[in-house]
């Protein structure tokens, strides 16, 4: 008899609950328990003249059972599973610290009215969350993060994808191109974006002149002159994706393709695309986290400005009169800024768990998809 969606999804959340409980029972288990019985072992052989031989758990305790067979058990597969914990520990104490623990606290406080400083929290459910859906500059903000991340994705892609059909092509200087277009992803984003602030304010002037007194700083402008400067920064990391699956390609149907008499174009649509779309899943999935998550180009090029209207389609979903309002505060400055400039750490929180949720569903949906196009290709 088929399982119902229903028990499902209820046994894939009792095994990720039966998971975490094993996760943290372990931790205490490998450092204390088994070190003190190889040691007690060790005692009765030499001190004691007496060997102890330790039995598998034989119990009806799923849970139990699992510690042993893989964590605590005397098997070779429960010891190597242990050396591989002590050698995973530092990392792994790092990312409890400073990911796993602060994320958590995050969501609590998110659930208060905690302002960074004060020694007295209350709990105030979902009034935060309230508050930011309420919230015009939240949405609109919502709003410019999603356009900038669409318009990033692919001009990203776009181009590395480009130059990466270009560095493969028999030329005599293609690993030098290849060094020089990586380059520019080793500068920091904050570098970055004041090395191009002086580009757009001094460099380049005739340009300026026309279409403003500052490129950067026009709301009609401010968007593209962004993501130009990101596409120049990450558009060589992601040719090096690009570049390792090209050189993957078979020459031989390439070769047989051109002696057919394909074109350049139906070559890379029949042949090279379906044989790279690995490359182009991990690739959108990349950029569509790093282009949501902008922060250090924006702060160092505009700091959220230049101001703009708020869109009429804005002022009437909301019901708000026309404000004036920064055209690239995105969501992650948008957060900063209510959590450490306005001094609202609660209602910042609740915006980075909406936005980690949102995040979230659109790369799984992201990932998803691509696979199910890999196999279409």
């Amino acid at each position: 008899m088929k399982k119902s969606n229903s028990s499902k999804i209820g046994n894939f959340f009792l095994n990720i609950l039966e998971g975490i409980i094993i996760f943290i029972a372990a931790i205490p288990l490998i450092f204390i328990y088994a070190p003190l019985r190889n040691l007690y072992k060790k005692f009765s052989k030499r001190i004691l003249k007496k060997t102890i031989e330790s039995k598998p758990y034989q119990g009806t305790n799923r849970i139990i059972k699992k510690l042993d067979k893989h964590i605590i058990g005397e098997s070779k597969y429960a010891q190597k599973n242990r050396v591989f914990v002590y050698f995973l520990l530092p990392s792994l104490s790092a990312f409890l610290l400073f990911v796993l623990i602060p994320f958590f606290m995050g969501i609590y406080y998110s659930f208060t009215d905690w302002e960074g400083l004060s020694d007295v929290i209350n709990w105030v459910g979902l009034k935060n969350y309230k508050e930011i859906f309420t919230d015009y500059k939240f949405v609109y903000s919502f709003f410019r993060t999603i356009q900038y991340s669409f318009m990033s994705v692919v001009f990203v892609n776009l181009f590395a994808f480009g130059i990466a059909l270009l560095v493969t092509q028999n030329l005599k200087l293609k690993n030098i191109y290849r060094a020089g277009f990586f380059m520019p992803n080793l500068i920091g984003g904050l570098v970055l974006g004041y090395i191009w602030k002086f580009v757009y304010n001094s460099a380049l002037p005739a340009i300026a002149e026309s279409l403003g007194p500052n490129l950067s700083l026009n709301s009609e402008t401010a968007m593209g002159a962004i993501i130009a400067v990101v596409v120049w920064q990450y558009a060589g990391y992601i040719m090096m994706i690009y570049v390792a699956a090209l050189q993957n390609v078979p020459q031989d149907l390439i070769e047989a393709s051109k002696i057919d008499g394909a074109s350049a174009w139906q070559r890379l649509k029949a042949i090279t695309l379906p044989l790279v779309a690995q490359a182009f899943t991990i690739s959108l999935f990349l950029t569509l986290v790093t282009s949501f998550k902008q922060f250090d180009t924006v702060v160092a090029l505009t700091n959220g400005a230049p101001a703009a209207l708020l869109p009429e389609w804005i002022q009437t979903f909301m019901n708000e009169s026309t404000r004036s309002i920064l055209s690239m505060n995105l969501m992650a400055l948008d957060i900063y800024n209510t959590g450490w400039v306005a001094r609202e750490f609660a209602v910042g929180q609740a915006k980075a768990v909406v936005f980690f949720i949102f995040l979230l569903v659109v790369s799984i949906v992201q990932v998803t998809y691509n696979k199910k196009r890999e196999v279409e290709l």
